[in-house]
């Protein structure tokens, strides 16, 4: 069937002082909630408050624990979703930028830093969420273990690596590749369902929020996985898991591959450089996690011979035919060579291994340091310190969408739901008209108007919503007078 699927990003913020700028260590830097507003207040024009719907069809705002998030759009295609992603980063690095200039001018020496990574070195987490519609006919309950038996092994594939700490290989016995773990997020995963995002993490949130016909739709919630940078590896990671509600829907029986402990497993991936960890199946069956992938991506491949690609890999189908059965190879080879461009895992102990050729008196707690220091860059938004543009412009880095995929993703909507909602919030933007839009509705209150629900995540035209837009650019200055948001829901007000 075709489905709606959406990732959502929580993003990290620090402020860290300017090299070179000639100031002590002592220097007062703003902290992290100061900086999550500096960031937001350098937003959009046309917004004010730090709750944007966009013209892309995403979201951008500041979630709880100062942490600025961006979802993107409805999106029908895996291309689609990864070009949607990156245009989200692309805003928030344009604002982190913006508001470093603003602490230049007020004399700080202070560089702000947006990080798409997983954790911080106070032990706190935050995550990338992925949303997938499904019918509300699927008993996702019924489906649970063997979902949960996929994503509790599918960072074997599309982890984002961990550097190590406290280990020989860490301090610098041998090379990186057992200095380095799968997956920052898998150890503070202790859940297989919860309906809470952050005191109880789970693989799959089971809060009831469709955003859509509550009788026709739900929307699976994952909340388990890595924050990527390398665009082939969250291509993928979407492209599987796409493949196998398919398959769930169509109601193959997977059930052979059901984990008698997916958690355990998951918290060992955590730590495996190659993830080569026990993963018992509930029938008895004696595997590893690198096994229970390689028979998941098996088993999608004899299902998309027989059926086709379908729209969602349009153009992506390569990430499952040839990428992912590369890394499963790499995993079993112990040789991530082939795949160090496409993965992040893989990516940053090439990028590792090069600073330890350059660096070879590198011991213990520094050698440490400089892979945590390697490890960050790799996930920082800020051009003049991060490693990702440099090294996709070098071709270390491989791309999955254009620079005209990317750049069109900034302001256009794809052609789901999101599309409708977007070219009403450019409209009132355009006309400094006050508006209120949340998923599935859109509202303009200046002057007032009834709501016009939006129910069907995939529909791309509505003719109210035309006639919304054809007001809106009709109105007058007089119409468009400010109105005060507050009691309001201020879900993408303007100002």
């Amino acid at each position: 069937m075709t489905r709606v699927t959406g990732l959502e990003t929580e993003f990290g913020v620090v402020c860290a002082p300017v090299a070179g700028a000639g100031h002590g260590e002592d220097v007062d830097l703003p902290g992290v909630e100061r900086v999550a507003s500096l960031v937001f207040r350098h937003r959009p024009r046309g917004y004010r408050n730090d709750n944007l719907f966009l013209p892309n069809g995403g979201r951008l705002y500041l979630d709880i624990g100062a942490h600025p998030e961006y979802a993107t759009a409805e999106c029908v295609r895996v291309r689609d979703l990864v070009a949607q992603d990156q245009a989200g980063r692309s805003m928030l690095s344009q604002m982190a930028q913006d508001a470093s200039a603003s602490l230049a001018r007020l004399g700080t020496p202070g560089r702000v830093h947006v990080l798409a990574n997983n954790t911080d070195s106070a032990g706190h987490t935050y995550g990338c969420h992925e949303s997938y519609s499904v019918p509300r006919s699927l008993d996702v309950e019924a489906v649970l273990p063997v979902l949960a038996s996929f994503l509790a092994t599918r960072p074997v594939l599309v982890g984002s690596g961990v550097a190590l700490t406290g280990t020989p290989a860490a301090h610098g016995q041998g090379g990186e590749d057992q200095a380095w773990g799968l997956s920052p997020r898998a150890p503070f995963l202790g859940h297989l369902t919860s309906a809470d995002t952050t005191g109880k993490r789970a693989l799959v949130n089971t809060r009831d929020e469709p955003h859509a016909d509550p009788t026709a739709w739900r929307r699976l919630h994952v909340t388990s996985a890595d924050t990527l940078m390398a665009e082939p590896a969250a291509g993928l990671r979407s492209a599987l898991t796409l493949l196998l509600l398919d398959a769930l829907e169509a109601g193959e029986d997977l059930s052979d591959l059901v984990l008698e402990a997916p958690l355990r497993t998951l918290s060992l991936l955590g730590t495996s450089p190659w993830g080569a960890v026990e993963a018992t199946t509930a029938r008895g069956r004696r595997l590893d996690a690198v096994d229970v992938q390689e028979e998941f991506v098996s088993r999608l491949l004899t299902r998309l011979e027989r059926e086709g690609v379908p729209p969602a890999l349009e153009g992506a189908d390569h990430l499952v035919t040839d990428l992912a059965p590369r890394i499963i190879v790499a995993l079993r080879r112990q040789d991530a060579s082939g795949i160090d461009t496409e993965v992040d895992w893989a990516v940053k102990r090439r990028l590792m291994e090069a600073h330890r050729l350059r660096h070879p008196q590198a011991r213990g707690p520094v050698l440490e340091a400089l892979r945590t220091r390697v490890d960050m860059a790799f996930h920082d938004l800020e051009p003049s310190t991060g490693l990702t543009g440099p090294l996709r412009s070098q071709g270390a880095l491989s791309a999955l969408c254009t620079d005209e995929e990317r750049h069109r993703a900034l302001d256009h909507a794809p052609a789901t739901r999101a599309a409708l909602r977007g070219r009403f919030v450019r409209a009132c933007l355009e006309r400094h008209a006050d508006f209120a839009v949340s998923w599935d509705s859109v509202r303009l209150d200046s002057p007032p108007t009834t709501p016009v629900d939006l129910p069907d995540p995939l529909a791309s035209s509505d003719e109210r919503v035309d006639a919304l837009v054809a007001k809106v650019m009709a109105l007058s200055e007089e119409e468009t007078t400010w109105i005060d948001p507050v009691g309001r829901d201020g879900l993408g007000v303007p100002g």
